[in-house]
């Protein structure tokens, strides 16, 4: 396929593209590529350069085009439904890019896009990712799985931690995530467990055990080279976790899809549902990178003390002192709830003697309004026999 270098519409809509992301740029490539073999099947003479003059001209309608390339992809390339949305709308990208313009109400009407059915994530808790770890034998992928668990980082995130950009001399240990590789485009420092920077630390030590460490050197590179690329040790990497879980048996398939039921992105959202439980939705958006509140605002060693003291224990596998520190946790929590729950019931004790007498004065009060007299002469016997009390 060499579109790029051949069309020049594509390589100028590619370039422009490319600008702010070559990832998006590779994603893009791809949704064209498909696109270029399905105007091969319609025609021998149909390429991506060729077809926008045709489509400007109306001498082909765009929306039974694009309903036809839809077939395309679903029926004869067997394409999943979440990578025809995304082609579908490069290729609608590239065709307004190309002045051709495209109405929604009626692509809406005229063009008929395959539903996305969405389950939920199978989760995974500290037994299953400990299970994993315990039958890992590679020292890089060991260490960069603690780091993912412990602090919510994206897998190429992570990839792309150079030795400057973790901090060891802070407790807990703070790791620099750098705009260019964060998804929101936005700088941040997170925190890793305990646990963590020791397995991080022997696999420093262990690959410096030759030379000195460089600044700009990538933490999980297993080479040392000036231009060495996130997303490559990124696909080492995952190829090595899939060895791992089928190793553990843990390499079960969603229903009618290539994806594992555990990923490493399943890491982050263990991350993240500890941080939330321990620390509240707005530090945990925080601590992940997402758009936070922008009145949700705290100092850097406020934000240090609450995961250390609130989510580390949690956020602990291998430790099983932490163990300790979390069921002593749990067991200072369950003692808070019996408390409170002694203190309602004494209180629902007390409200009940007060409406239990409210309602025998009420009961006086009617009998009092309905016949003073014989009220009285009743309250006075009553009293001569010492069975109530004066006033």
């Amino acid at each position: 396929m060499q579109i790029l270098e051949t069309n020049n519409r594509v390589n100028t809509f590619l370039n422009g593209i490319g600008r702010n992301s070559k990832n998006s740029r590779r994603s893009y490539r791809t949704g064209l590529i498909h696109f270029e073999n399905f105007l091969k099947k319609e025609s021998s003479n149909l390429t991506p350069e060729t077809v926008v003059p045709l489509l400007q001209n109306q001498q082909l309608n765009v929306y039974e085009f694009l309903d036809q390339f839809i077939y395309y992809l679903s029926q004869q390339q067997n394409i999943s439904t979440h990578s025809i949305r995304l082609y579908m709308a490069i290729v609608r990208s590239y065709l307004e890019f190309n002045d051709i313009d495209i109405s929604i109400s009626k692509f809406k009407r005229k063009v008929k896009m395959p539903k996305l059915y969405r389950e939920e994530e199978y989760p995974v808790d500290v037994p299953d990712i400990r299970n994993i770890l315990l039958k890992c034998t590679n020292r890089r992928l060991k260490a960069y799985l603690l780091v993912l668990a412990s602090s919510g980082l994206r897998t190429v995130e992570a990839c792309a931690l150079r030795i400057q950009d973790v901090d060891f001399t802070t407790n807990p240990t703070k790791v620099h995530v750098r705009k260019e590789y964060s998804k929101t485009r936005r700088a941040r420092d997170v925190y890793i467990s305990d646990e963590a920077t020791r397995y991080l630390q022997d696999l420093i030590k262990w690959k410096y055990r030759e030379r000195n460490p460089e600044p700009e050197d990538l933490v999980f590179s297993t080479y040392f080279i000036n231009d060495a690329k996130p997303n490559r040790i990124y696909s080492r990497i995952l190829y090595e976790f899939q060895k791992l879980l089928g190793v553990t048996e843990m390499d079960q398939r969603k229903d009618n899809s290539r994806r594992r039921k555990i990923t490493l992105h399943s890491l982050r959202r263990f991350c993240k549902g500890i941080v939330s439980d321990q620390a509240g939705t707005d530090y945990s958006e925080w601590f992940l990178g997402h758009n936070h509140s922008v009145y949700w605002t705290r100092k850097e060693i406020e934000r240090r003390t609450i995961y250390q003291k609130k989510c580390m224990p949690y956020l602990t596998i291998l430790d099983y002192s932490s163990l300790d520190t979390r069921s002593k946790n749990l067991e200072l929590r369950m003692q808070e709830k019996d408390k409170a729950v002694q203190q309602l019931k004494q209180s629902d004790t007390e409200k009940t003697k007060q409406i239990e007498k409210l309602m025998e004065r009420q009961d006086q009060l009617e009998a009092f309004l309905a016949n003073p007299e014989q009220y009285i002469r009743m309250r006075d016997e009553a009293l001569k026999m010492g069975k109530v009390r004066s006033g």
